[in-house]
């Protein structure tokens, strides 16, 4: 049996170490009095403080989209004297398939008749089908539909919800351009659906399945639009063209980026004016294209000396682009326009991109703009060093006051 020397040995051993581990344990933290944290709370806070963002003047927003609109749906009228090329006066048939100029930009890796590029295999998961097969179902019911090539989609619906879009702006009014709008917007979107869907009917084959009565319909549908297109798009662009001439963009107010900017891209405006006309100039076409030339090389070198300028880095690329498409387009340009629908598709889209880059680099002018301005801002909130007091002790080798 254990001893009652024993017991009490082990007890004072117990209560010792309770005591030390008692003693090591920190002490709670105290909360902090009511007074102090009324005072921590009146102190001006170090964080940077954020400076609004300047917004786009909606002058600006309207004519964006407004361009977008009208320019980006001329690839209807370049779907349109395509589909009338391949099938002249006659209905779809087996004979004449309808196209809609955007089979030969397909890509060069594109799968082959519209399959789906294969995926590498996942472990566990079923073999794939055969390469020939254009559906992963077998037997009844199965669904054999080629899937949508989307390279030989053009950007007519995007374009055209950019009409709508323009629609819904209501300031500043523009009252020309609004008129037109109303009309050109729901028929543009319109039109560009059914191209999509006649598009989509015959690269999926399915004429082969109804024997073109869906086809039928479509065409008479299209045949229908496509007589109404020049008069909608012609006023609208009318009316952008007015609009434009009498809103010039004020360049004093722009700094030397954003003003070179602007100049190419009114450069780039009046060169896809004159290739969308009836009635083309070859001369004023080759004028025009080096007037683009000169003011898109002054925007990049200013971008060599400005590299973070945002003017240049976004926009000088997109008018390579347009440059580059352009004059691939040139052999085929005759007093009628660019005659090749094939080669109007890369100058329309092309030209937008010119669009949609100036107003990249204005947000993003804006948005470095805002971020100056609050760094100023973080710098006049920084306290300033306090003084030493006038009777404060002097070092031994500072100079004595006389």
């Amino acid at each position: 049996m254990i001893s009652v020397r024993s017991l009490c040995s082990i007890a004072l051993v117990l209560v010792a170490s309770g005591a030390a581990g008692c003693k090591e344990d920190p002490p709670p933290p105290q909360p902090e009095p009511a007074s102090s944290a009324a005072a921590n709370k009146g102190k001006a806070s170090l964080r940077t403080p954020v400076s609004p963002l300047k917004k786009v003047d909606p002058q600006s927003l309207k004519e964006y989209r407004v361009d977008v609109c009208y320019f980006g749906t001329l690839s209807l009228k370049q779907a349109r004297d395509a589909y009338l090329a391949s099938l002249g006066k006659d209905e779809p048939s087996e004979k004449k398939i309808p196209k809609f100029g955007t089979e030969e930009l397909a890509k060069a890796g594109d799968p082959p008749k519209g399959l789906l590029p294969a995926k590498p295999p996942v472990p566990g998961a079923a073999a794939p089908a055969p390469a020939g097969a254009a559906g992963a179902k077998t037997g009844p019911g199965k669904d054999d539909r080629r899937p949508f090539n989307f390279s030989a989609r053009a950007p007519h619906e995007r374009n055209a919800r950019a009409c709508t879009v323009a629609l819904s702006l209501k300031e500043p009014a523009m009252p020309d351009v609004d008129t037109a709008l109303a009309e050109y917007a729901p028929f543009a979107t319109d039109l560009a659906k059914t191209i999509a869907s006649a598009a989509n009917y015959y690269q999926r084959e399915e004429h082969k399945k109804d024997s073109f009565a869906k086809g039928k319909e479509l065409h008479a549908k299209l045949i229908a639009d496509f007589q109404k297109l020049d008069a909608h798009s012609d006023k609208l662009g009318l009316a952008v063209s007015s609009w434009h001439s009498s809103h010039m963009p004020d360049l004093a107010k722009a700094d030397e980026g954003e003003k070179a900017a602007i100049t190419a891209l009114e450069d780039a405006r009046a060169l896809m004016v004159i290739l969308s006309s009836k009635n083309v100039d070859p001369a004023a076409v080759k004028t025009a294209l080096q007037k683009v030339e000169t003011s898109a090389a002054a925007l990049k070198t200013h971008g060599t000396t400005h590299q973070t300028d945002p003017w240049s880095k976004i926009m000088t690329p997109a008018l390579d682009g347009f440059l580059r498409d352009v004059k691939a387009a040139e052999p085929k340009l005759t007093d009628q326009g660019i005659s090749s629908p094939a080669l109007f598709l890369p100058v329309v889209t092309s030209f937008v991109s010119v669009i949609e880059g100036k107003h990249r680099a204005l947000s993003r002018s804006l948005m470095a703009k805002g971020q100056a301005a609050t760094r100023e801002a973080a710098g006049a909130a920084k306290p300033a060093a306090p003084a030493a007091p006038a009777d404060a002790p002097q070092p031994a080798d500072a100079p004595q006051k006389e």
